[in-house]
């Protein structure tokens, strides 16, 4: 189970927003990337760790986030760098959420849990059932549970460390 608060992002947060372009040359490290996570979203956010400052544990959004065609994979790593445990949405972009999963962030397709949450509501999140709570609100969200493979990844911290575990076990990858 994974509990805390959640900030509510508006419909298509692109990529190029989520880390602006000046940063996408730093090299791929969580507590660097995190520093300026949402700085194009909100101006409220551009200012140094001023998302990751807030202390939220979830994002809600709707259609296509992290959308906008490039996969730069500072997203992920500034998303959990900020502390970010899961994200829960109508619809995402398909790379950011293969590097989702690579990185074993939880991009969980949640049909309209946007419009029942509001910034800094408590959510309850369970990997395993995919049951989502906003403890705020007392309602319910029911997603599907990860695949058993992204499931792994994640238990593992990522696509890197799975394989480097099947490998140092001997095993098959996949």
């Amino acid at each position: 189970m994974i509990e805390g608060k959640c900030w509510v992002a508006d419909d298509y947060v692109l990529a190029y927003e989520i880390i602006i372009q000046q940063y996408w040359t730093s090299p791929i490290d969580p507590e660097d990337n995190s520093k300026w996570v949402m700085a194009g979203v909100k101006e409220e956010f551009n200012a140094e760790n001023a998302f990751k400052d807030r202390g939220y544990t979830f994002i809600v959004a709707a259609h296509n986030f992290a959308g906008g065609g490039k996969s730069i994979e500072h997203v992920i790593a500034g998303l959990m760098g900020a502390g970010i445990k899961a994200v829960f949405a109508d619809s995402f972009a398909r790379l950011q959420f293969r590097n989702a999963i690579n990185y074993g962030l939880p991009f969980v397709t949640s049909k309209d849990i946007a419009i029942s949450c509001d910034t800094d509501d408590v959510l309850r999140y369970n990997p395993d059932t995919g049951l989502i709570q906003n403890l705020t609100k007392d309602k319910e969200f029911q997603s599907l549970p990860a695949a058993p493979f992204v499931a792994e990844v994640g238990a593992v911290g990522g696509l890197m460390n799975y394989v480097r575990d099947k490998i140092a076990k001997g095993e098959a990858i996949g």
